[in-house]
């Protein structure tokens, strides 16, 4: 299902499903940013947390009021920069910020492209950690023949057989609960000590 099929039912999504899936994927992406943050000393777990659970409030609760631009844009300045890093953390910390601003772009300015560019930037992550563990740049098919990319493609679609679904808040916590994958993020970092 992976491949042409899989991005053309993406690219369907209604905006909000957009937003979802690419909060699914900032979700799960989050302890790569934690992790990251915790041994560079840069940024904030914490602020990446709030950032998250600012926009999956805004979804669930009715009502919720809260200006989206100004929570983005006070998150900016704890995005990282992998040049300035001899971590190769810093890469997969930067991933989970695309995925986190791709979801909010996709309530704030609604391009259409967001799920996509947070699809793209969590196998990104998956690919980039395959060729650092083999010490060496994979071919497409050494790629998906990792066992970490098939789990990605794996998630990927079931998390948008689960956004396809009727807006409802409990349903919208039952994917925020799937993504969280029991704190281990898509290339295996655990919170759990």
């Amino acid at each position: 299902m992976f491949g042409d099929k899989f991005y053309k039912k993406l690219n369907k999504l209604m905006p909000w499903q957009q937003t979802v899936f690419a909060l699914a994927l900032a979700e799960r992406m989050y302890p790569n940013y934690r992790l990251f943050s915790e041994t560079s000393g840069f940024g904030s777990g914490e602020r990446f947390r709030h950032t998250l659970d600012v926009l999956w409030t805004y979804l669930t609760v009715k009502g919720s009021r809260v200006d989206l631009s100004a929570e983005l844009e006070a998150f900016e300045v704890f995005i990282p920069d992998p040049a300035r890093f001899e971590s190769y953390g810093a890469y997969p910390a930067l991933d989970a910020c695309v995925a986190l601003g791709a979801a909010y772009h996709s309530v704030i300015c609604r391009i259409g492209e967001e799920a996509m560019e947070a699809s793209n930037a969590s196998l990104g992550t998956v690919a980039g950690f395959a060729e650092l563990l083999a010490e060496r740049e994979l071919g497409d098919e050494e790629l998906y023949e990792q066992e970490l990319m098939e789990a990605e493609m794996e998630f990927q679609v079931e998390l948008l057989e689960r956004v396809a679904q009727p807006r409802e808040a409990e349903a919208i916590l039952a994917v925020r609960d799937f993504a969280a994958q029991g704190g281990v993020s898509n290339i295996g970092i655990s919170l759990q000590d």
